[in-house]
This record gives C-alpha cells, structure tokens and sequence, in this order.
C-alpha cells in the first residue's frame, strides 16, 4: 500500500543551531494509525506541523523531504495542495484555531462550502451533521462561539471542521487530552472509523488511547526516534510520584464560593453550588467534558459573572467581575486555561511575560509598586516546572505545546495570586513533566499557603490531591477527601 505521508531524513533547527529534528524519517499509508510519543519538548509538533511544511518562529527545516500525497508541502503549489484539503490538522490549542467572532455551526458550513462547492444545502446539512455526530459533538453547540464552548467542545468542534474536508492524512496532537475517558474513547472510536480511511498522525501522551488505537508506535527523544515499545494502559493511570514534603493540614478556609449559579441557553450548568478551599489545600475537580468546570472557574477568577451566589477570600467578600476586584483592590485569583498558545502574548519573551505578573503582584502589594522581592525570581520558576533556563529568551512559538503549558503556570505564580484555579494545565504533558507541575504547585503551596483548584481528568494528578470534587448534575459533591 502506498504511503500517503512520506518524512525523510527531515531535519529542523533553531536560530541558534540547536536541533530540534535530527534526521526524523516517517510514513503513514491508508487507514494506518501512527502514533508519536515521547516527552514533552521531544519535537513531536515540530515534526507534526513539518507535515504541512510549517515550521515555527525561530525555526528553518535545513534537510529533509516531506510529501504528503505526492505533494511538497514546502513549495507555494504543494501547500495549496496540501493544507485543508490532501491533510488537516489539529492542534493542541484548538480554539486559537477557530473564528471566535463567528458560530461553530457557520465555520463548519463554510469548511463544508469549500470542500465540496458543488453541493445543495440539503447534502450540506447531512454532512455538518455526521460530521459532528463522528467527532462527538452535542448539536445543541452549533450556535455558539468558540469563547461560549469548554476546551474539549472546541476540540472536537476542530476535529468535525477536519472531517468535512476528508483528508487523506489526518494529523491529530493530543485529540483528547481534557476529555473525560467516556468521551476520550467515543472521540477515538470516530477518527479510527471514518469511512475514507485517512492516515492518522497521532501525538498523545495518552498511553491507553495509543495501546488501543495505534497501528504502529514512534517513539522520539531530543529531536530523534527511537525504539519504543507499545505501551501499557497501565501507566495512565499510574500515581505520581509521592511529594517530598506534605503541606501542612489544611485549617483556615482560604476561598469559600455559595449558591453559585451559572446558567448556559436557560439550562443550568451550576445550581445553587458551594466551593470551599482551605490555606494550602490542593483540590481535584473533575466530571464530564461540557459539564460546566471551566464555566465555574471563570466564575472565581472574574471572567463571568454567574447568575447567581456570593464569593470571599479569606473572609472578605470578593466582587464576581474582574472589573471591579481591580479597582477595589480585591484578592487576586489567577486562572490558567485549557488553551495556553491563546492566552500567552505571541510577541512576547517568557522572561517579559514573568517579570509583567511579577510587577503586577508588586502593585497590588504596594499601592506605589514598592513591594520587596518576588517570591520566586523567574528563573526559579522555570526550574519549579523542569524548563531549561534558555526559554526565558523564546517567545511562544518558540516552544512546545507542553512547553507552553507550563509557562502559563509560572506566569500565574508569578502573579501571586491568592487562590489559583488550573483548567486541565497537565493534560498535555508526559507522565515526568506532570509531576514536575504537580511539584510546583506544592511548592507554591507551601512557601505562600494559597489554595489551588486544579480541574483534571487524570488519574495520576487525582492522586496526589488533597480532597477531590465532582461536578455532577449541576451540583458539586465531594467524592474523596
């Protein structure tokens, strides 16, 4: 069978020389499913986006072919050809990806117009329908935007836009990470079942989906393959390692939320709900995708304001809009979202992007910005979450998905913020970078006694939380803790 996607010998470097592809050969033929795995930052989405002759800021391909049906992505015709019709790509921010301005319903309307430009609006409406019903996406959603969707809808609403174009290389980094298991597999049963049977590229650090779905298994290191043997579905669900030092027991209540309401199209997502976080507690919400989590922590960190319910920090009552905490000075929570590529500024160094959230934590400790050391200088901070120090220096697409994860957690530390609120910022990243956030945030814990929320799907960080919450029905119960 003739391969679809053909990489040889592809080689990708940064300005500064360092490899970040060395020699990387690949294919994929027709209905094969190719995982990619290894560490973050081990050049997955380099060689991912490669397949679409992209290659990131800062970056210059210096050896190597790629075709992707017989076409060069590289060349202004090959690109033609290939992005948005012989391959589709997505990425692991996928709501960077859509028009925020417009429905998901008209986007998947026009991605269907472009595709087939000859069909009526009957053939149109059945294959936006199937389209959706293969990526496991409620038709309730259509009408939204992007901004009114959970990070898993965006994804799969990405994912129903890929399939209206029946490509023949699908190239899929990490489909189903912030997904609940149920959905993570209904998501993989669709992409592995699609009737034109595409060549999937698949990058996951999700050991059960590859274990089942995967046809064959790359692993890569630094830049290179290596040998790497099929995983076992076992090590998803593996504990992260035990921390170094426990927290002391939690006492005072640091973040109380009452009668939070929170209502989406008259239904009602949160319904009368209560949240208390105590100093220094790590607390695991979890439930399922589109049940209303990320709703809820826009809530507490003034990004939405809910229907309903009252809100203190350490005693104080905190006003819900973000707005008004500013000017009345309130306590400040930090949010790190789903999408890490949409909420860090593209222009910007890391090491600007920290020392900013430094200066911002000063000014609300001083009314005149003289506030003493930062709690963590930035270099610290990368160190917390295992970054080389050179990041500092790179700006956003300089990095790797993983990568940028984690800058978006020391951008909140570095903050200071009085209570933290984490929206599935491990679910990208390998089992080793997981517990090197997880140790951060201890860390943080201990040296500040800030609470965190950290909203997860995994076992692993499930784990090592203090208590777990589970928003179920509009209501949220405490399953463990």
């Amino acid at each position: 069978m003739n391969p679809v996607v053909i990489v040889r010998e592809l080689t990708v470097e940064t300005r500064h020389r360092e490899r970040l592809l060395h020699e990387v050969s690949l294919e994929a033929a027709e209905g094969e499913v190719v995982a990619i795995v290894g560490a973050s930052g081990s050049g997955k989405t380099t060689l991912a986006q490669a397949m679409l002759g992209s290659v990131a800021a800062g970056l210059r391909r210096v050896h190597g072919d790629v075709r992707v049906a017989g076409c060069d992505p590289f060349t202004s015709s090959g690109r033609r050809a290939v992005r948005g019709r012989a391959a589709a790509y997505l990425p692991q921010d996928p709501a960077s990806a859509l028009d925020p301005q417009r429905s998901v319903l008209g986007q998947l309307r026009t991605a269907d117009r472009i595709a087939h430009p000859r069909g009526t609006r009957a053939e149109r409406s059945r294959r936006v329908a199937q389209a959706m019903a293969d990526a496991v996406l409620d038709p309730s959603l259509a009408r939204r935007r992007p901004a009114q969707l959970s990070g898993g809808q965006a994804q799969r609403a990405l994912l129903a836009w890929a399939y209206l174009i029946r490509p023949r290389l699908l190239i899929l980094d990490e489909p189903t990470s912030g997904l609940d298991p149920d959905t993570a597999q209904q998501v993989a049963r669709g992409f592995t079942g699609l009737s034109w049977r595409p060549a999937i590229v698949l990058v996951s650090h999700d050991p059960a989906l590859v274990e089942r779905f995967a046809t064959r298994v790359l692993g890569m290191r630094r830049g290179r393959v290596i040998e790497h043997p099929r995983p076992s579905p076992a090590a998803s669900a593996a504990p992260a390692r035990a921390r170094a030092e426990t927290p002391p027991a939690p006492r005072r209540t640091a973040l109380h939320a009452a009668g939070v309401t929170i209502r989406r199209g008259g239904a009602a997502l949160l319904d009368g709900a209560t949240l208390s976080l105590a100093d220094g507690e790590l607390v695991a919400l979890r439930g399922r995708s589109g049940g209303g989590k990320t709703s809820l922590a826009h809530a507490l960190c003034g990004h939405a304001v809910p229907a309903a319910g009252s809100l203190s920090v350490a005693g104080a009552v905190v006003p819900w809009s973000a707005e008004r905490r500013l000017r009345e000075r309130a306590p400040f929570i930090a949010y790190v979202p789903q999408d890490a590529r949409a909420a860090l500024n593209p222009h910007e160094t890391v090491r600007r992007t920290l020392d900013r959230a430094a200066r911002s934590a000063a000014r609300r400790a001083e009314p005149a910005g003289r506030a003493g050391r930062a709690r963590f200088s930035p270099e610290e901070l990368l160190e917390l979450v295992e970054l080389p120090k050179d990041a500092l220096s790179r700006r956003p697409d300089e990095l790797s998905g993983g990568q940028r994860h984690r800058v978006a957690l020391t951008r909140a530390l570095a903050a200071e913020p009085a209570a933290l609120v984490a929206d599935e910022a491990t679910a990208a990243l390998d089992g080793a970078s997981v517990d090197a956030v997880l140790g951060a945030l201890d860390a943080y814990r201990r040296r500040t006694g800030a609470p965190v929320l950290l909203i997860t799907h995994q076992d692993r960080v499930i784990s090592r939380a203090d208590r777990v919450i589970v928003l179920e029905h509009g209501s949220l119960a405490v399953e463990r803790g």
